[in-house]
């Protein structure tokens, strides 16, 4: 375990939009929240516009691979392992050093802890459901794929199901699926058509399943429930708004994601850990099975509890009702609540309007800890039984049950405001999002890009984001290619972040501690960590801080707009680098060189130590190598020259070529000495590279060269006037000594 203040978990993801995944990953934070963990999601996959899936697992694999501060890493396995297949899988865990614990979520995995829903028991509960409240016999089932864990499973809950319930299994009756729609219309033609079955219920493996098998019921005009009940798994979103509602196993992924979480802190403690927990899934009855979608009438208390001796109503009510409200709600105001509550009920001349009142008034004030309003229903089903246990107690019992009765509908009523709410705060998040993601898009530079970030985010509740930009795309069929940070933007509260460096790679991104700035422990955090594509290029890697509040596709177009604003930047950069740059030597053309040049001369007009320093340069005999070689190696001459130049002198230096056979340099020195010792290191690198016979010809040049006086326009343009003067000099030198031919 860590000597630091916080522990640091990491999570693997396929995609957060899933909602699966996002109730698994809300878990898990309100865990890191109440242990005050930091918290790192993985993104592993990315979700192109025509519905690909393009997997990035190696920025994400070898991102905690390098990690020097991750504690353990939560592995959502089922949902991975469903798009890479299982032996890939693996090959990339292996990569995994082994002092790092593992979680695995939704999929057995040997050695490893594993969080898995109990499925056989939630397809159990299904079709139990059927059989015993609807009475139906013959039920069908659509299975998973072949060899799929919880597929498998699943089929052990239906065919338990029968069996408990004397029914004998007819395969038949089981049909091929592989959790999708398709599979699910599939199965009633293959049982309708060529199976040539009669059902009264068929039980999907799955939501997507039962909804295939819903919709071409519904093609052939048969009527669900009362010809054919159906039933899912998952309680995925679409369940609850489908028509008929659906019937279906709910798996509680926040509770998967708390029990993932719970699990990987106790392995870092050292504590023991079982192989396997299993998370029970709870049958929601709906309007597929005939069931109502909220049958209030046959609520019923959690507690068995009978009363115990010297009980009162209060008493009672106090015991049962107060341990519902966890630790979130300070103790003495929930008995207040409850006591008053359980008063009013009592009264000798009961008023339905004050209790009524009272009630009310008490969901705003619990408003004010909580927006969860679900357990309202259990502590009025609670306050109920009280009430029936003491009916010597009650003055009115009918117009009290009533009234109770009534109550819960104050609380439907206030969960969809609460839900109204929601939905227009997220209306008013999505249009700020839209003129965020607008502006960021257009930012074709680096630089405004970065202002543009800490201008903008902020404005939509991210109070923070790093972005890490490699010193080149990498092709996404090229998997393996080294991914090189060497820009880093972005803020953190009111630090900016601005930096480039030719040695930070993706080992920067698995230890935000080591960027310089960034106190990435003043305050717990959850991130998420989302590599950057512009189609088939991976460009980068961004860092951007959880916000519950947030529509969760902010980050999918953040990351959007931002690869297209760093995509848009490169291909600017790319242009203006044509424009500026000699196509043959790859050294400044002429344009570029006065633009680079009185900027640097800007520079040096605050430097007092060095002076500028200009060499105007003509290669010796060009035309000669022209005519008498071909312009083949006339080209090959001048680029020669050209890496001559690179090669010796400094990176800060600006080197231009303004001419067919004319290049300038302008440097900085501390003395004309240097001055003169610079250019000597020229010509001594001319004669090393002609010593090697590489050519028929020789790589020569003349040099002119002067100190500017002044650090500026004005003197710059004079001094290149006095250093080509010099060099003309030196060419005619060498030409009447018979040094140079023309």
């Amino acid at each position: 375990m860590t000597n630091r203040k916080r522990l640091h978990f990491g999570v693997l993801f396929t995609t957060i939009d899933n909602a699966g995944s996002l109730q698994i990953w809300k878990g898990i934070v309100e865990y890191a929240e109440m242990n005050n963990i930091h918290l790192t999601a993985y993104f592993g996959t990315y979700q192109s516009t025509d519905d690909d899936v393009a997997m990035h697992l190696e920025t994400c694999f070898g991102t905690i691979r390098n990690s020097k501060f991750l504690d353990g890493v939560i592995i959502l396995t089922g949902f991975l392992t469903k798009h890479v297949g299982i032996d890939d899988f693996h090959e990339y865990l292996s990569n995994i050093p082994k002092n790092i614990p593992i979680v695995s979520v939704a999929f057995p995995m040997p050695g490893v802890p594993s969080i898995l829903v109990d499925g056989e028991s939630g397809i159990f509960g299904a079709v139990d459901h059927l059989i015993r409240e609807h009475n139906n016999k013959k039920i069908a089932f659509v299975k998973g794929p072949d060899g799929h864990p919880e597929a498998e499973e699943r089929l052990k809950g239906y065919k338990r199901a029968l069996e408990s319930n004397g029914i004998t299994i007819n395969e038949s009756l089981i049909l091929p699926g592989n959790f999708s729609r398709e599979s699910g219309r599939d199965a009633v033609i293959e049982l309708l058509d060529t199976r040539k079955q009669s059902v009264d219920a068929i039980a999907a493996c799955d939501d997507e399943g039962a909804i295939g098998v819903l919709t071409e019921l519904k093609r052939r005009d048969i009527i669900v429930p009362s010809d054919i009940a159906v039933t899912g798994f998952n309680d995925d979103r679409a369940a609850a708004i489908f028509m008929p509602s659906i019937s279906t196993a709910r798996q509680d992924f926040f509770d998967i994601g708390h029990t993932s979480a719970k699990a990987l802190n106790a392995k870092i403690n050292g504590e023991k850990v079982e192989d396997i927990t299993y998370v029970k899934p709870l049958f929601v009855p709906r309007q597929s099975c005939g069931c109502f979608e909220i049958d209030l009438s046959k609520t019923e208390s959690k507690s068995k509890e009978t009363p115990i001796k010297g009980d009162t109503l209060i008493s009672y009510t106090l015991r049962n009702i107060t341990t519902l409200f966890g630790n979130d709600i300070p103790k003495d105001i929930v008995q207040k609540w409850i006591s008053n509550l359980a008063g009013e009920t009592m009264a000798k001349s009961f008023d339905m309007d004050k209790f009524l009142h009272l009630f009310d008034e008490i969901l705003i004030n619990y408003s004010h800890f909580s927006q969860e309003f679900t357990c309202w229903y259990e502590a009025l089903s609670l306050l109920t039984s009280a009430v029936e246990f003491h009916t010597e107690e009650v003055g009115d019992l009918h117009a009290v049950l009533s009234t109770l009765f009534y109550a819960t509908t104050l609380v439907y009523d206030i969960r969809i405001k609460e839900e109204k709410n929601n939905e227009f705060l997220m209306r008013d998040a999505r249009v700020h999002l839209k003129r965020a993601t607008s502006a960021i898009v257009i930012q074709f530079d680096i630089v405004a890009l970065a202002e543009e970030l800490s201008k903008t985010l902020p404005a939509i509740s991210l109070k923070s984001i790093l972005v890490g930009l490699y010193n080149k795309p990498v092709k996404s069929n090229s998997p393996k290619e080294s991914r090189v940070i060497d820009t880093l933007i972005g803020f953190d509260g009111k630090r900016k972040f601005n930096m480039s460096h030719n040695s930070w790679n993706q080992i920067l991104f698995s230890d935000y501690s080591t960027i310089d700035r960034f106190d990435f422990d003043r305050e717990r955090r959850s991130l998420f960590f989302i590599p950057l594509f512009f189609k088939d290029e991976e460009l980068g890697v961004m860092l951007l801080p959880y916000q519950p509040h947030l529509p969760i596709e902010t980050y999918e177009s953040l990351r959007i707009s931002i690869s297209t604003a760093v995509k848009g930047a490169e291909l600017l950069t790319t242009i203006q680098t044509l424009s500026i740059t000699d196509e043959l030597s790859g050294l400044l053309n002429r344009r570029g060189f006065f633009q680079f040049a009185y900027s640097r001369l800007s520079h040096l007009q605050r430097d007092t130590e060095r002076m500028p320093f200009l060499m105007f340069m003509d290669m010796d005999g060009l035309k000669y190598i022209n005519d008498t070689y071909g312009h083949n190696e006339g080209d090959k001459a001048i680029s020669a020259f050209s890496e001559i130049l690179k090669d010796t002198l400094r990176e800060e230096d600006i080197i231009g070529r303004i001419g067919g056979d004319e290049f300038v340099v302008l440097s900085s020195v501390k003395s004309v000495k240097d001055g003169n010792q610079l250019v000597e290191r020229i010509r001594d690198k001319l004669k090393l590279y002609n010593s090697k016979n590489l050519h028929p010809y020789s790589v020569q040049g003349s040099i002119g060269s002067i100190i500017l006086e002044f650090a500026t326009k004005i003197c710059f343009e004079e001094a290149m006037l006095s250093a080509d003067s010099l060099l003309y000099d030196e060419k005619m030198t060498k030409k009447k000594s018979g040094l140079s031919r023309q």
